[in-house]
C-alpha cells in the first residue's frame, strides 16, 4: 500500500513539473507573449504617431510648434480629427535646419509626455516631409 502511495505522489510531482514546463514553452512562443529583448520593447514606445503642419520653429527654446495636429493613419481608427496646435520637443540631436514653417511633420510620440491639457509632447522620432 505504501508503494502505491509513493508512486502516486511521485507521478503527481512529475505531472505538475511537466505542466509548468509546457506553459513556459507556450508563453515564450505565443505572439502576444512577453519579451525580455530590450529592442523589442523599445519599438512599442513608438506606436503612437501624430502628424501636423509646422508653423513655428524656436531653436533657442528647442521646440517646434505644429498646427492641424491629428493622429496618423496608423495610430487611429475612423476619420481624422483636428487636435489643434501643439508644442513638440524634438528628440536629442535633431537638426532644426531640416524643418521650416509649412512643412508636414510626422511625430513618434513618447506616450509618457503626451500632455493633453497643455498640448505639449516630446518626440521620439520626428520626420519632416514637404
Amino acid at each position: 500500500m505504501k508503494d502505491k502511495s509513493n508512486l502516486f505522489i511521485f507521478g503527481s510531482i512529475i505531472l505538475i513539473f511537466l505542466g509548468i514546463v509546457l506553459v513556459a514553452i507556450v508563453q515564450k512562443n505565443a505572439p502576444g507573449g512577453t519579451s525580455t529583448d530590450v529592442r523589442a520593447r523599445a519599438v512599442t514606445q513608438n506606436t503612437l504617431k501624430i502628424t501636423g503642419i509646422v508653423y513655428a520653429v524656436d531653436e533657442v527654446k528647442g521646440i517646434i510648434q505644429v498646427t492641424n495636429v491629428q493622429f496618423d493613419d496608423t495610430s487611429r481608427a475612423g476619420a481624422p480629427q483636428n487636435l489643434g496646435d501643439w508644442i513638440v520637443t524634438p528628440p536629442a540631436g535633431f537638426n532644426f535646419s531640416s524643418v521650416s514653417p509649412g512643412t508636414t511633420a510626422t511625430i513618434g510620440v513618447d506616450a509618457t509626455t503626451f500632455n493633453i491639457a497643455s498640448h505639449e509632447v516630446t518626440a521620439i522620432t520626428l520626420l519632416v516631409g514637404k
